[in-house]
């Protein structure tokens, strides 16, 4: 029996008792004990007393009926684990409309940009995948900045182009697009989203890292969620009539973490200096060398502070 059949039986975060847990999931006292370990292994919190085992989340769990009464009329698909909210989003793409939604309290193949793995505590994050789409007209350079931007809105966050989200200058969250093929005539995206709420103390992390709780240690998954979905959905709109306006290229100048500072542009052929200027219409990076503006589109380009 693999592993996720084990955290599915522990992930209402209920009390089980070993002797209950080896013939439901068929294994012995040896395999039972290698999967605990394996679970925390990957930084779950598994109780252990007089042989109950009972996982531990970071958070209460979401409450799915408030959330799918709150977005209302966009259908909310929740699962405790997952393997991937974006997988699940495009293999049911058949039965889904514009804004529906598929939320997580783990998801054990998460992926971020260049195909990064993404780290995923349990019930400690928002998790979540929707599917949009757009006219087959519509430029999507930008996208993925109004995304990142009405995400950095709804938490009082800041952006870095193109689309992290940083708190106090370490990363709060990610984003992931994927057009994926659907023959209706128009771009299918699926968008996945994860921002940390609450990390374990014991999480390793490649680079420096900020959760919500350090703005307010008693914050509220389900309102948070609520606010950061109905604000991308309002930005994506603006986006679809609109494309990247005076209005926006505005306020992404006042959600910018790096904006009038030096800063590395890596491209393939090298590092660019210069200072940051925020983006042009079209969601390009803006900087000013010496050899006067030049402009980056979010291919394989990364950004640094000097």
């Amino acid at each position: 029996m693999n592993m996720p059949s084990l955290l599915d039986c522990l992930s209402d975060c209920q009390p089980k008792v070993r002797s209950d847990l080896m013939p439901f999931l068929n294994i012995t006292s040896n395999e039972l004990a290698q999967e605990m370990a394996l679970l925390r292994e990957v930084g779950l919190n598994i109780q252990e007393k007089n042989e109950i085992y009972q996982l531990i989340p970071e958070m209460p769990l979401l409450n799915p009926q408030a959330i799918s009464t709150a977005l209302s009329p966009y259908s909310v698909h929740y699962h405790r684990t997952i393997s991937s909210t974006n997988e699940f989003i495009t293999n049911q793409i058949n039965q889904l409309k514009k804004g529906d939604l598929c939320l997580a309290e783990y998801q054990t193949a998460g992926r971020g940009r260049r195909g990064r793995q993404w780290l995923s505590p349990f019930a400690g994050q928002l998790i979540f995948s929707f599917y949009w789409t757009i006219a087959p007209k519509k430029a999507l350079d930008g996208l993925s900045l109004v995304i990142g931007l009405a995400i950095a809105e709804a938490l009082n966050a800041k952006v870095k182009w193109p689309n992290d989200i940083l708190l106090s200058g370490r990363k709060l969250g990610g984003i992931l697009v994927e057009i994926i093929n659907h023959k209706n005539r128009l771009l299918n995206l699926v968008v996945g989203i994860g921002i940390n709420v609450k990390l374990p103390q014991s999480t390793e992390i490649s680079q420096p890292y900020a959760q919500l709780t350090e703005q307010d240690p008693n914050i509220d998954r389900e309102k948070i969620l609520i606010k950061v979905i109905q604000r991308i959905y309002s930005r994506l709109a603006q986006f679809e009539e609109k494309g990247i306006d005076e209005e926006f290229m505005q306020q992404w100048i006042n959600y910018n973490e790096f904006f009038g500072d030096e800063v590395n542009v890596f491209t393939e052929q090298g590092a660019i200096s210069g200072i940051e200027q925020g983006i042009d219409k079209r969601g390009y990076l803006k900087v000013i060398t010496d050899e006067g503006e030049r402009y980056f589109n979010a291919g394989e380009v990364s950004l640094r502070r000097k």
